[in-house]
């Protein structure tokens, strides 16, 4: 089984991205994200095989060193090999590479169960929208996300793992908060 970590973001925000899958949905085309108990995320890694009770310590204690931090969903982006994924690109912060490297370094001794794509110097972090989107169907689907489209504030406040096929939330951490100034 296949384990993701990934950064959720603030109730807000995830309305904003699940109001976008419900509209995708209506559509037909692809895999229907709303309809596979998936939350809106950023994921940080993915691993063919975990030692799961340390690798949720692990996690808690990156949260526990991690503050919330700010981002804002600004452009749309295409993956039109293998899946046909379309998905939302976050601003690049030093914050959200530090907490992927973190991770990382964290996770190494399962580095070789870690799938390429997520892998520093490779990732592209991003909050898919739509998979397994046929080509030819891209344009009609950048329609439909284009007819609202407006950049999404994001904190993202957790740090959590779930398996994958079927999804299924395994842990999630809050990160510290930043103290008000």
């Amino acid at each position: 089984m296949s384990y993701a970590i990934n950064l959720y973001f603030n109730e807000e925000a995830e309305q904003s991205i699940m109001r976008i899958w419900e509209s995708l949905a209506l559509l037909n085309i692809g895999k229907c994200m709303s309809c596979t108990n998936g939350r809106p995320h950023i994921t940080l890694a993915i691993y063919n095989d975990l030692d799961l009770t340390k690798a949720k310590e692990m996690i808690n204690a990156l949260a526990q060193a991690v503050h919330s931090f700010k981002l804002a969903f600004l452009q749309i982006g295409i993956f039109p090999l293998h899946k046909g994924t379309i998905f939302l690109t976050p601003n690049l912060t030093g914050d959200l590479f530090q907490v992927h490297r973190m991770l990382h370094d964290a996770f190494s001794a399962w580095e070789e169960e870690g799938w390429d794509y997520y892998k520093p110097q490779i990732w592209h972090p991003h909050c898919t929208l739509s998979m397994e989107t046929p080509v030819e169907e891209i344009p009609k689907m950048l329609e439909e996300i284009l007819k609202d489209f407006q950049s999404i504030e994001v904190t993202i406040e957790s740090i959590g793992m779930a398996s994958l096929d079927p999804i299924e939330y395994l842990c999630e951490f809050p990160l510290n908060k930043h103290e008000e100034q």
